[in-house]
Formats: structure tokens, sequence, C-alpha cells
């Protein structure tokens, strides 16, 4: 009676989430010790999610998981569990990113224990961890205003996310390299992620000799000569990231919007080209042809 009553609770709280209850090991079974273990976690998951501990759930099915990695149930529910567990980190995670985006990386670590209080088997929230933990060894806050780690700083807040740029990342740190030559962290940092992504090392291109920015804008000449309109865009835009103020890249890019017949974001563009040089009269003279489409 007492395992009728249970199952009929169990299946009670599946029903009230919305969830279909796991097909559990029937009593013929009984004796395989896998089935009986599986049936077990499973027991103690759902009463902890019943009771919404939810941690504790997702510590249950995760030993489910490493007992027969094709529960789809259990992958389901720790789903399920993970998304009611992120509405009590909803206050944590914008201190915690606040952080990131100043610079204060070791504060930062702290801040993200409380997160792993509210999910500790969270992959995202370890994977955070591990690269917050490799940045701090190098840095542990902003030193300095100055425009390099400012640039940095934005690069790594590309790293220490959920929604990952790399690519971002690495260029920032090259670009603050150059810009401060001297200061040797910056190379630890590029070491960093030469370490977690050799394939963007691997692929890059730039020769030793030319500028990050020169080297973008020339890769973007060449797509505009070869009319690949939409690379150019997106190389030019990665220039202006960088550097938001660089006006051969706005020139360019507000051209390249002129030949995808994107008119109005061509003026803006060159709008911006031309408050940099107010003086240029080819600027002057492509919007006053545009005012005129």
């Amino acid at each position: 009676m007492y395992q009728i009553m249970k199952f009929i609770f169990l299946f009670s709280c599946f029903i009230l989430a919305g969830l279909r209850p796991p097909a559990f090991a029937a009593p013929e079974q009984a004796e395989n010790a896998k089935s009986e273990q599986l049936e077990k976690y499973y027991d103690t998951a759902f009463e902890y999610y019943c009771a919404k501990n939810y941690q504790k759930a997702i510590e249950q099915w995760d030993l489910a998981l490493k007992l027969d990695p094709g529960q789809v149930t259990a992958r389901n529910m720790i789903a399920d569990a993970r998304e009611k567990l992120s509405k009590s980190s909803d206050n944590v995670k914008p201190q915690f990113y606040k952080l990131i985006a100043k610079g204060g990386y070791g504060d930062a670590l702290l801040k993200l224990e409380e997160l792993l209080a509210t999910d500790a088997t969270n992959p995202a929230f370890l994977k955070l961890q591990r690269r917050l933990k490799k940045v701090n060894a190098i840095v542990k806050e902003k030193p300095s205003r100055s425009k390099s780690w400012t640039l940095a700083v934005n690069g790594l807040a590309s790293y220490i996310t959920e929604k990952e740029d790399l690519r971002f990342t690495y260029d920032s740190l090259r670009y603050s390299r150059e810009l401060s030559p001297g200061e040797a962290r910056f190379s630890r940092l590029l070491a960093v992620i030469d370490d977690e992504r050799p394939d963007i090392k691997m692929n890059d291109t730039k020769p030793a000799t030319m500028g990050i920015l020169e080297h973008k804008k020339d890769v973007a000449l060449h797509y505009i000569y070869d009319s690949k309109f939409y690379l150019a865009v997106k190389e030019l835009q990665s220039v202006l990231r960088l550097e938001p103020g660089d006006f051969t890249a706005l020139k360019r890019l507000g051209s390249v919007h002129l030949q995808l017949k994107d008119y109005a974001q061509a003026k803006r563009t060159w709008q911006k080209a031309l408050k940099i040089s107010p003086e240029d009269q080819q600027l002057k003279d492509y919007i006053a042809a545009l005012n005129k489409i």
C-alpha cells in the first residue's frame, strides 16, 4: 500500500509540473542491481523535486545518468530543474556581469560562488569559473583606465560569459598589446585564449609587421574589390568595435552599404565619419548625392 501511495504522490508531482513520469523497473526485474539503483535515484530525485529542492534533485538525476547515460527522462528533468533554479539566480547574474564589465575579477569570483550555490553542477557556471580563475590569476582587477586596459576588459567580457565571442577577445587583447607593448599581462592573457582555442591563432593571416586595424581594413578592401560586400561589412564592423572612431573604416563601410543599396545606413555611416573629419569634401559630396536619391 505504501508503494502505491508513493507512486500516486510522485505521479501527481509530475502531472503538476507538466512532465511525463519515467517508466520504473518492473517487479520481475527487481533482481537487476542496475534497475534497482536507478529506481532509487529516481525516487529520491522526485521527492527532492516535489519539495522544490532542485539542486539535490539534479544531483540524483546526475547519478542516474552516470549509471545509464541513456536515461532521457533524467536529462529532461535536469533541464527542467535548472530552469527553475535560474530564477533564483536572476538577481545575482547582473551583479556578476557588472563586475566582469568593469574588470573586477577577484570580486566576480566571489559573486560566482553565489551562483554556484544555487546550482553547483551547472555546466555554464562551472565553465565561467574555470575561465575566470585563469584571468584572475593574471589580473585581479583592471589596473588603470588606460585605453589599452579598457579594450582588454571589453574583450575579456566576451570570454567570461555564457554568450562568448572569442574572436573579439583575441582581437581586443592583440590591439591592447599593440597600444601597450610593455604590458606583459596582455601576452599572458592572449596565451590563455591560444591555449583554449589554438585554431584562432592558426587561422590568423595578419602579418607580424602590420597592425590589427590596418590588416582588417586591408582585408575588407579586398572583399570590396571581389564584390564580397557582406564579408566586408563584417570585417569593418569588427574594426569599429575595437576603434569606433576609425575614419577610414567608417568611410569604407558607408561605401559598402551604398553598394548593397542600403542608402539610409550609408548616409548614417558617412555622417558619423563627417563628424570626425568635418572638412572632408568627398564625404559631403557623397551625402549630398544620397539626399537626391
